[in-house]
Formats: structure tokens, sequence, C-alpha cells
């Protein structure tokens, strides 16, 4: 889910709009096993990932919050989730309402830190296996519960910038956008 269209500030300007893009969203990506969200509060960024397959969403906090810190978008997903098993009965045996894990283990922010970006870039990092051949668990595994160095914070900047810079900026990477669109093949006539 695109973090943008879905933040705590559009939930509360507009959130019937917010409700029905996650719902797209979700409908769009529902065929994945895994649905990542980034997704910002209160100048704080978390990581859910939603299990499409068994309806678990697991909160990644580097803050570790409480529940009613989130509930104001564990209550839009919940809707959005139960919408979902109502229009698509017969395609899978889903539990009819999100289970919300907030206990998985996952790195700790350092008090006084303003890093909960670098955070939620390192998770996704993880958890994407960029054609590593490992399962989930060992993915998971590799979130361990410590705080950050340092150095491993700059190690997720220069990443990150590495991506920016090779992907994005330059003309030959597979992201980058020169100001065109592209509306397809053109006529010949």
């Amino acid at each position: 889910m695109y973090p943008l269209l879905v933040n705590q500030k559009l939930i509360n300007e507009s959130y019937k709009e917010t409700y029905e893009n996650m719902y797209d969203s979700l409908t769009r990506q529902s065929y994945k096993s895994y649905i990542f969200i980034p997704y910002n509060f209160g100048y704080h960024w978390i990581l859910l990932i939603l299990s499409v397959e068994t309806g678990n969403l697991i909160v990644f906090d580097s803050m570790r919050n409480p529940y009613s810190a989130i509930q104001h978008i564990i209550d839009p997903l919940n809707r959005v989730w139960k919408k979902f098993v109502k229009n698509n009965k017969g395609r899978g045996q889903w539990r009819p309402e999100l289970n919300v894990n907030m206990d998985y283990p996952c790195a700790r922010q350092q008090q006084g830190t303003d890093w909960c970006g670098y955070y939620v870039c390192d998770y996704l990092h993880i958890m994407t296996p960029c054609g590593k051949a490992t399962d989930e668990e060992t993915r998971m595994s590799q979130m361990g519960d410590e705080c950050y160095s340092t150095d491993r914070i700059n190690a997720v900047c220069e990443q990150l910038a590495g991506f920016i810079l090779n992907e994005i900026l330059d003309p030959r990477g597979e992201f980058y956008h020169d100001g065109h669109i592209d509306r397809g093949l053109s006529s010949t006539s």
C-alpha cells in the first residue's frame, strides 16, 4: 500500500477515500503472499506486513508503541480485510478478522534518535529476498531485537543512496524517469 495514500493524516482527513484506496490495493495484490505497508503516524515510521494467506498482520515498530498508538490504522485495515473476505468467498479460507502480532522481535530504536525510517528500510531489505533463496523464518530471524549501531544505520543510508543513484537518477537505471509519460505504442497510419 502506497504511503502517500495510506497514512494517518489521510485517514483522519478523508477516511472513506483512504479506506477505498486500501481495499483496492488489497484486491490488486491479493495474489501475493505478503503485502508490505510502510506506515507513518506522528512523525514515526513502522512496517506492517500482511500475510494474505493467513490473515496475520505483523507489526514491526522500532519504538514498541502500544496497540492503542496504531489503533487508527488497525481498525480500517480490519474493516478492509472483512470486506475483502466477504467479497472473495470461495477463493480461500481466510480468517474473518486480522490477527495482529505486535510482539514479533525486531530491532529497537535507540532513545532520542529519529532513525525509524532507516529501520523500516532495513526491515524491507531483510524481508525481500532479492533473488536469494531464503525462507521466511530465516529472513525474520535476521531482524534481531537489539538497537542498531550507527554503523548499521550508515550502511542502510549507503544502500538507499546507492539505489537512488544507480536505479532512479541514472538514465540506465530500472526506475529512471525522464519526465515524459510513455503512453504505449505510437499509432501508425
